[in-house]
């Protein structure tokens, strides 16, 4: 995005016309009796080593006449070699070199210049010019060289009708001449703010739709199993990373019910936010690249997601991420913990819970590039409970800053034993905003279940 800035000398009583070839301004060049070096080191300073220049016909005109004449300077240089963009009704009668016309759309045309590559745009002259660039928002820095002496008469830099607009001082400083050199920001308009407000809520409405997409659309088709999973995020789009991928081997098509693996992902990106999403969208294609490349050990599956998400993300940003994959005719469950929040299995044995924490596998993916990661197994048994989920949820927070709790959230889930999966992932949602009690949620809450 390149930088516009408006440059103007300009009087006590807000002057800024000089005189030109063809004008019956009484002043002449006013600006004269106070230039010095040190003033040209500023405002060459101003210009930068290179700038392009967006001005009008009359002072495009004006400056091609004169320049030529004067002695060779650095900034008649800078002003010859640089893009002068025009805003003209005769493209064709251009001759000062290199220039470009601006579309009869100037606001547009203005916009689409600043977001191209280059450097800073510099404005200068231009009265009307400058109206329409501060009304639209688009100028982006005000430098007015203040010259100690009052015209009464002549262009002024802001005439009547210009609309209300506040400016912030950024620097100030005196020349010896007696300029003030001031450099201003525009603050926004309400009705400014309103619209960038607008576009950046549309913005990430779409993010959150994309995002959406990401999670599953419907669940796999498991004989004897129950699935059940929802991600609610903090904000309007979330680090929280769920999936469940229906695996079929040679032997299965993929249009057929029933599977031969099923996949199961569970992640939580460092952070929070536009930030996290992006590299969940990039930990959702690792893994799904892994996985459907075929059989293997999870272990390796999790390294290569790991350098992959490690590769794509800077050095402070990773992911804790639990993957499993359901043999769904043995019912040996294959897993993986990449550092995230151990899962628990519910078993039923003689009346009395067990509870298998699912831990081992590795450290977190995405924070070192080398990390080994282990495949862990474990044989599941009609009536068993998989709980999987992200600190959102176990961690969900009342005013006091009290925490529910993950043995509450699993006292919770023994305590339903009747529920179908997604019964029972309702209810956990509902006793943890319960114990919130109407206190903001504080992360992304995401819940995976699988019954058997």
């Amino acid at each position: 995005m390149r930088k516009l800035k408006i440059i103007e000398h300009i009087s006590l009583d807000g002057v800024i016309q000089t005189s030109g070839p063809d004008d019956d301004f009484p002043y002449g060049d006013w600006t004269a009796p106070y230039r010095s070096p040190a003033g040209l080191r500023i405002v060459n300073e101003l210009y930068g080593k290179t700038c392009d220049v967006l001005c009008g016909r009359r002072t495009y005109d004006m400056l091609a006449s004169v320049l030529p004449k004067l002695p060779k300077s650095e900034m008649g240089d800078r002003l010859d070699t640089a893009t002068k963009y025009v805003a003209t009704h005769r493209p064709e009668s251009l001759q000062w070199t290199p220039c470009q016309a601006i579309g009869s759309d100037l606001v547009d045309s203005v916009r689409r210049i600043k977001a191209g590559k280059g450097p800073d745009l510099i404005v200068m002259g231009s009265g009307t010019l400058i109206s329409v660039l501060l009304e639209n928002g688009l100028a982006d820095e005000v430098v007015l060289l203040v010259n100690p002496i009052a015209l009464g008469k002549g262009k002024r830099f802001f005439e009547g009708g210009s609309l209300p607009r506040g400016f912030a001082l950024g620097s100030s400083r005196s020349l010896p001449s007696g300029i003030l050199v001031n450099i201003y920001k525009p603050i926004p308009t309400l009705a400014e703010e309103a619209v960038s407000r607008a576009k950046l809520e549309r913005e990430f409405e779409i993010a959150r739709e994309v995002q959406e997409r990401l999670f599953p659309q419907t669940f796999p088709n498991v004989a004897g199993v129950d699935l059940a999973a929802h991600c609610r995020p903090a904000q309007a789009v979330g680090g929280d990373y769920y999936d469940l991928i229906d695996i079929h081997g040679p032997s299965l098509p993929e249009s057929g019910h029933g599977c031969e693996r099923l996949g199961v992902a569970i992640g939580d990106i460092s952070g929070k936010g536009m930030s996290a999403a992006l590299l969940m969208a990039s930990l959702h294609a690792s893994l799904r690249g892994q996985v459907l490349s075929g059989t293997g050990d999870l272990g390796a599956k999790m390294a290569n997601v790991n350098r992959l998400l490690y590769a794509a993300s800077d050095s402070n940003r990773y992911a804790t991420f639990f993957y499993a994959e359901l043999d769904c005719a043995s019912r040996t469950l294959h897993y993986v913990n990449g550092g995230h929040n151990p899962p628990a299995l519910l078993r039923k044995e003689d009346g009395a819970w067990r509870v298998f924490r699912l831990a081992d596998g590795g450290p977190v993916v995405g924070l070192l590039a080398g990390a080994v990661y282990k495949e862990q197994i474990l044989h599941l048994l009609p009536g068993d409970v998989l709980l999987a989920f992200t600190d959102g949820i176990s961690e969900a927070m009342n005013a006091s800053g009290d925490e529910w709790g993950e043995d509450r959230m699993i006292a919770e889930a023994q305590a339903r034993p009747d529920l179908n999966a997604e019964e029972l992932l309702q209810d956990l949602f509902r006793e943890a905003d319960a114990f919130a009690a109407g206190a903001p949620q504080h992360d992304d809450m995401t819940l995976v279940i699988l019954r058997l």
